[in-house]
């Protein structure tokens, strides 16, 4: 069982977005990992698929474009979006304002993921090969070219 405040937990910067872990996978049976995920006005992430997690997103703030399968929704306040394992996903903040999301993956260690990500890829496209190492390394495949 374990405990966290968001206000507390350090963030880490994985390209544009801000991530606070709140629990790591490797504490969890399930594999379970939870964070809140900020993401700039234009920020967002390329299509790309998991080969293990499935992923849960709960926005808390702003407006989020979240790509799941050929589908795009337009998410806002108190809205839900799952996204199982192998499907092709992304998104995009198509706002003015910062977005706020409480994220939350099931079955594998994507966190493992974000903090690598965070200590090796710091500029794009400089870092484009330490990228494609990292995502090969945790089952992760892109369906473009990262941003």
């Amino acid at each position: 069982m374990g405990f966290a405040r968001t206000a507390t937990t350090a963030p880490i910067r994985v390209l544009a977005d801000e991530l606070r872990l709140l629990l790591r996978s490797a504490n969890s049976p399930a594999a379970m990992s939870v964070m809140v995920v900020d993401v700039p006005p234009g920020g967002g992430v390329p299509p790309h698929s998991h080969a293990a997690e499935e992923e849960g997103y709960y926005l808390l703030s702003g407006t989020l474009d979240l790509m799941v399968g050929n589908e795009t929704h337009r998410l806002g306040p108190g809205d839900f979006g799952h996204v199982p394992p192998g499907t092709l996903h992304g998104y995009a903040n198509p706002g003015r304002e910062p977005v706020r999301f409480l994220a939350w993956t099931v079955g594998g260690p994507v966190d493992d993921f974000f903090e690598a990500m965070s200590r090796e890829v710091q500029e794009m496209p400089r870092d484009a090969a330490a990228m494609a190492a990292l995502t090969q390394r945790f089952g992760i495949t892109m369906a473009g070219p990262p941003g």
